[in-house]
């Protein structure tokens, strides 16, 4: 294995600086070669005698391209590539293979093996200087996209960092937790770079805390942007959020001059109030909030209908209440578990909840789901994952967890 220690095939200053390894067991076709490339104005020239010796020169001469013979003793040109391409720092170093063989079989071979360009001998001059400038070319085009997507990636991986601030903290939840003497779960894992899901929570007197889901249409760095808006449009309302009903007409009327046509959101809120054991809620278009009742293995369905946010200016959205004592659950999530089976198992759509409430046996819904996407590695969704369980428990025992 080839112990390299920088990067093979790091873009050279000028064109006619990069770095070629000729390898070819005869010296004349060295030289020949060699001659050609020099007449050109490539300066920064090696050679090699044999594979073996090629995969030596390659850790110390760092080459932008190999002009590679076949036929050759002990190891071939077909090993070379083969050891080559398995190496992540020297995958896409353009190889050219040169040879004199006409069957098709052996050019098929080299073309599987990972060569980049196959010319035959004898080499003529114009022919050997066109394919090693488009290669070069489309080396320094695939590196500079590289380039940027490193780039690219920092920035939106720092993004998801900040996007992920915006979700209630670990301190703040166990606060709340021992407050209300509730155990608040949830799980966040977005599709793709970005989520255009957002959840939170405001603690908005001794004996009632309100919470809210959000969906964005779309996906990725649009839909992300989007949360930010809504993030800081709950900040500003927040003064009303002991009242579902103003703070989402509230919302709604803000964005419906903001958002693009074409994009809306959908939204539920909802105020749990723990004296008198009620959930009460208003929903645009969100999927239906659950109650879960662990000990009865059952599960009592809300009403999620309502028209999305940032269509319609002056939308009505009317309250609806749900029974919502000590020992039970609420459930708020976001699409991707009622739609689909992205997460084996997982449904949350009235037609499966009675089998699923069984299934739980009484453990937690997160729990459940957490586990089952821990199965599938590093899973890569079609839509974002949303999940938040708010357990009312039934003496003041409190463990709070929260995974963002």
């Amino acid at each position: 294995m080839l112990n390299m220690q920088k990067n093979v095939g790091q873009r050279s200053a000028s064109f006619y600086d990069s770095r070629i390894l000729v390898v070819d067991d005869a010296a004349l076709n060295r030289e020949l070669i060699i001659s050609y490339l020099e007449s050109a104005g490539f300066k920064n020239l090696e050679v090699a005698t044999d594979g073996n010796d090629a995969l030596k020169k390659i850790e110390s001469f760092f080459p932008d391209i190999m002009i590679l013979d076949l036929m050759m003793p002990e190891m071939d040109g077909i090993q070379v590539i083969k050891i080559l391409r398995k190496n992540s720092k020297i995958k896409h170093l353009p190889i050219i293979v040169q040879t004199a063989l006409s069957e098709p079989e052996q050019r098929i071979e080299a073309w599987q093996s990972g060569a980049s360009d196959v010319i035959t001998k004898p080499i003529h001059r114009l022919e050997l200087l066109s394919r090693i400038k488009v290669q070069l070319e489309n080396s320094i085009l695939l590196q500079e996209l590289e380039d940027y997507q490193t780039l690219a990636q920092a920035d939106i991986d720092q993004a998801l960092e900040v996007q992920k601030s915006l979700l209630p903290s670990p301190d703040l939840i166990a606060e709340l937790g021992e407050r209300h003497n509730i155990k608040i779960d949830s799980l966040f894992v977005p599709s793709r770079f970005l989520s255009g899901d957002v959840w939170g929570m405001l603690d908005i007197g001794p004996t009632q805390l309100a919470v809210w889901i959000c969906d964005f249409s779309g996906k990725g760095i649009r839909a992300a942007l989007h949360t930010f808006r809504l993030h800081t449009l709950i900040q500003e309302f927040k003064h009303c959020a002991d009242d579902p009903g103003e703070i989402i007409d509230a919302l709604n009327n803000r964005l419906v001059t903001v958002m693009p046509p074409g994009q809306f959101a959908t939204l539920l809120v909802g105020v749990i109030d723990f004296t008198a054991n009620l959930f009460t809620y208003t929903s645009a278009s969100a999927t239906h909030p659950l109650i879960y009742f662990p000990e009865e293995k059952k599960f009592i369905i809300g009403d999620g209908t309502g028209v999305p946010l940032g269509v319609v200016e002056r939308q009505s959205y009317p309250l609806h209440t749900m029974a919502f004592p000590k020992g039970a659950s609420l459930v708020l999530y976001s699409d991707l578990l009622w739609e689909s089976k992205a997460v084996p198992g997982i449904c949350l759509d009235a037609i499966n909840l009675e089998s699923f409430a069984h299934e739980l046996n009484g453990h937690g819904v997160i729990q459940t789901v957490r586990q089952q996407v821990g199965l599938l590695g590093d899973p890569s969704f079609s839509d974002d994952l949303t999940l938040i369980e708010v357990a009312r428990l039934p003496q003041k025992e409190i463990n709070n967890v929260s995974e963002h």
